[in-house]
């Protein structure tokens, strides 16, 4: 954890028997809490990847009940990290493929669609059908994380019925003070390490009477430190999760909104 972190951390505990201790044995843990993202933690992710994606060219049928929205994941060690594997499928009545694109492709909108996790969203870049897209992530749970983020995503369809989105992240930088997220960011890689790679994979069916979809998000972040990893672990664990989950209901609601 970067000192500041640290420090406004350490101001909002509670006084009285025994916060001494504490306090000094947060000082004495405090690296603890800086995270590197090394070769050969990247190279874990990068093959997971790989055979990911090679999987899913094979497997494309989603399943999901009509009006459940439904979420499961794993979590796989890598060296010095955690890479989870989340997929969420759901199923939106009453529209097409088009509609469902049209609100994918307004980036501009995202920090609507999907807060309070993205408090900013912008297309950067657009030629044919690959966009170059930045969005700024917030999470808070005992600790608040921003991070500015870049993707590269790419559409496709291989029929009318149907459609695949690919999203590669290109740069995952924390803001170093989550109340300014302007004044600064840490160095890409050696951070907190909360979030060092987010690539998603959409497909979408368009039958009875509607759209089926599914998204798998796979994430790469660090892994949970032995001594204090108390303070992280939840949000580690839980941000991709919830994050699927948002990123589902903000979907489908954007989509039927505009129904209306």
């Amino acid at each position: 954890m970067a000192a500041g972190k640290l420090s406004a951390f350490l101001v909002a505990l509670p006084c009285g028997r025994g916060s001494v201790t504490l306090f000094v044995a947060l000082l004495a843990t405090s690296a603890v809490y800086a995270a590197k993202l090394t070769p050969q933690t990247a190279a874990a992710f990068n093959r997971y990847i790989e055979l990911a994606e090679a999987r899913m060219k094979t497997d494309w049928k989603v399943k999901v009940r009509v009006g459940n929205i439904r979420i499961e994941g794993k979590k796989i060690d890598a060296p010095d990290g955690m890479i989870q594997d989340w997929v969420g499928t759901m199923f939106i009545p009453g529209v097409n493929i088009s509609q469902v694109k049209a609100v994918l492709q307004d980036y501009e909108n995202y920090k609507s669609f999907y807060k309070p996790e993205v408090i900013e969203s912008r297309q950067i870049s657009h030629q044919g059908d690959e966009y170059d897209v930045f969005l700024r992530l917030y999470k808070r749970q005992v600790l608040t994380v921003v991070l500015n983020s870049n993707y590269h995503v790419r559409y496709g369809m291989p029929d009318p019925h149907r459609m695949y989105v690919i999203s590669h992240s290109t740069r995952i930088a924390e803001v170093k003070d989550a109340d300014h997220p302007d004044a600064g960011e840490e160095q890409v890689g050696d951070d907190t390490g909360f979030l060092w790679r987010l690539n998603s994979y959409w497909r979408f069916e368009e039958a009875d009477g509607g759209v089926y979809a599914e998204c798998e998000a796979i994430s790469l972040s660090r892994d949970v430190p032995p001594l204090l990893g108390w303070m992280i672990k939840g949000l580690l664990e839980k941000f991709p999760k919830e994050s699927m989950q948002n990123t589902l209901r903000g979907t489908k609601a954007a989509v039927l909104g505009r129904l209306h």
